[in-house]
């Protein structure tokens, strides 16, 4: 069942859809222009939404989700489109307690929408006067049902070591935890019995993210109980007594209130049962109790209570622990190997070519044979006395313009952007005489991210604020990030961290800061070679804490020749199961793109060949 959330949330949590069965079928498609289609929506206060726009027979019809299941939008009228209006029925009283549903009757409130710069802007206005606002992102197509038969897997995972709760946390720190590890069962206890949507205690979620991957756990409830397994924090898996009122595509099996499970195969309240889940391009095939009960269908939309609001992001395990008591053991997780590994993970840094926030990188770095890049956000004009003008502002935040050319380049050679690199803040003091200069320079180069819909920021710690070892320099990084995370997680983007610092001090900062999601390391070998073992690192870090990766040579033109080992370097992927991208960064010695790729190349190809079956 769902998971609960603030009194905001229930207010402003979306749901997600895509063509769902209540408003259409397979022959009323969504046409995935203008206001049409599906979109991922970050709320005020943090929560996630989703919302679909498609038309039924010719007429238009659409459904934002909340807690408890669909609601058709009320008087929708789409005008010119690029346009719309519609109306929901809400409660917006006071919560019946911290977390807890809003009381109140229902009333309908009447919603506007206009569609700008690809993002959906929607706002609405409460009975006190308040206006509520927020945008949506639009949530690519369904991939095309995958051939499970050519697979490839990683090395599997154990989540859940039976002895402790390594590895996973509270979704949110505010609730109580019922979470416990007995006898080698991670066990929830709670003292609720029904099945409402709200309850007092916390969810857990692993620390770690995933894509697409075989999920193999054992679980048990009580006579009458509920809880949920999320599929990268988006799509539920019923965990509820077979014998339950929860019956169909709310039955043990399901993926609750999307895919029904062909048959009731759950062991009776108190016994123990099995799932063996694979979830691949949002197509999941359920076997349960060793019987197949979802045959590789698509997921047409996350379930509601849904831990991040974007289906193409990767995201944790996350158990409902805000129901009742549940136990749970056995847990293990094989990733599953991308297709086409080899060509599409490997981006190149824009200063390579000497460049930076040039729109003509993009053609570069076609001809230098790679399909992404990393842009810089742009650099402050240079200066006699090298002191930065507070009125500074970055040039994709003043024309618009530039942001525009960018995607008509990237469009036109087929590059795409994977992160942009801050490097201007290198210039400044960030916890010191520069800091309202720094937040301001760093915030805008997010929002150019939420515009080209780039998911990472490099924030490089070098010059004047570079990150050193003592206890002032991390405290003033972690009171500046303290005051940017907020923002950089309402505009769905993570913070990468790269700094001439070992990778467990950085991790040290992290811990701090209690593991944001929004905040990550940008791991680079070449920085990092001289001051660590990059190998050892990556092996016990990579999986957890990276977000990109920079293969840059140490000591040499090339990667590969110098200090680092590419065997090594691709066994220590391989152990940390990294799946993001490998971005190509010169070194002091050189810039030589061509060669460098293929030489990341081998990387990849030596990872596949670890990674090959037997």
């Amino acid at each position: 069942m769902k998971s609960s959330v603030s009194i905001m949330s229930l207010v402003l949590l979306l749901g997600c859809a895509f063509g769902i069965e209540s408003i259409g079928d397979e022959n009323n498609a969504i046409p995935h222009d203008g206001l049409y289609g599906n979109w991922a929506i970050r709320m005020p206060g943090g929560a996630s939404g989703w919302l679909t726009i498609k038309k039924v027979d010719g007429v238009s019809q659409g459904e934002l989700w909340t807690l408890g299941g669909g609601k058709k939008l009320l008087d929708l009228d789409i005008d010119g489109g690029l346009e719309c209006s519609f109306s929901r029925m809400i409660r917006v009283g006071k919560p019946e307690y911290p977390g807890g549903p809003p009381t109140g009757e229902r009333l309908k409130i009447y919603h506007e929408c206009v569609l700008e710069n690809g993002r959906l802007r929607i706002k609405y206005s409460l009975p006190d006067g308040s206006t509520v606002r927020y945008e949506a992102k639009r949530i690519k197509r369904l991939p095309t049902r995958p051939n499970l038969d050519l697979l490839k897997f990683g090395k599997p995972v154990t989540l859940f070591n039976g002895t402790d709760l390594q590895g996973w946390t509270l979704a949110n720190l505010d609730k109580k935890n019922g979470w416990q590890v007995v006898d080698g069962e991670l066990r929830n206890s709670t003292t609720k019995t029904d099945f409402s949507a709200y309850g007092t205690y916390g969810n857990l979620r692993t620390l770690s993210n995933f894509t697409d991957f075989n999920l193999k756990i054992d679980f048990k409830v009580p006579k009458g109980g509920n809880s949920g397994i999320y599929l990268r924090g988006l799509y539920e898996v019923q965990v509820v007594d077979r014998d339950s009122r929860m019956q169909g595509i709310q039955g043990v099996g399901s993926v609750f209130g999307r895919i029904p499970a062909k048959k009731n195969n759950g062991n009776p309240g108190g016994e123990w049962n099995s799932y063996d889940i694979t979830l691949v391009d949002r197509h999941v095939t359920v076997i349960l109790n060793d019987e197949k009960v979802i045959d590789n269908q698509p997921i047409e939309g996350c379930t509601n209570g849904a831990l991040i609001p974007d289906d193409s992001m990767p995201g944790p395990i996350y158990l409902q622990g805000d129901h009742t008591s549940v136990a749970y053991r056995n847990i293990v997780l094989t990733p599953i190997l991308p297709a086409n590994r080899e060509s599409s993970k490997i981006g190149v840094m824009e200063t390579a070519f000497n460049k930076r926030a040039d729109a003509s990188s993009f053609e570069d770095a076609r001809q230098a044979g790679y399909n992404a890049i990393q842009m810089h956000s742009g650099m402050p004009p240079r200066t006699k006395n090298k002191k930065i003008d507070p009125e500074f502002n970055l040039e994709i935040a003043t024309d618009k313009n530039v942001i525009e050319r960018w995607k008509e380049e990237a469009l036109e050679h087929q590059v795409k952007i994977i992160s942009l690199c801050a490097g201007s803040l290198n210039k400044f003091e960030i916890w010191g005489a520069d800091r309202e200069l720094a937040m301001k320079i760093a915030k805008q180069t997010i929002d150019a991210c939420q515009e080209l819909d780039v998911e990472i920021m490099l924030f490089p710690f070098f010059g004047p604020s570079k990150f050193q070892t003592g206890d002032d320099t991390i405290n003033g990084v972690a009171d500046f990030m303290a005051e940017l995370l907020p923002y950089a997680k309402s505009k769905q983007v993570v913070i990468g961290i790269e700094a001439p610092v070992t990778t467990k001090r950085v991790v040290e900062l992290l811990a701090r800061l209690d593991y944001p999601e929004s905040l990550k390391i940008y791991y680079d070998t070449g920085n990092l070679c001289p001051l660590e073992d990059i190998y050892e690192s990556i092996s016990k870090y990579g999986r957890q804490h990276f977000c990109q990766v920079h293969v840059k040579p140490c000591e040499a033109l090339i990667v590969g020749d110098g200090k680092i080992d590419l065997s090594k370097l691709a066994s220590a992927l391989d152990e940390a199961q990294y799946d993001g991208w490998l971005v190509y960064e010169a070194g002091k010695a050189g810039k030589e793109a061509v060669k460098n790729r293929k030489q990341i190349q081998k990387i990849i190809s030596l990872r596949n060949g670890l990674s090959q079956p037997e």
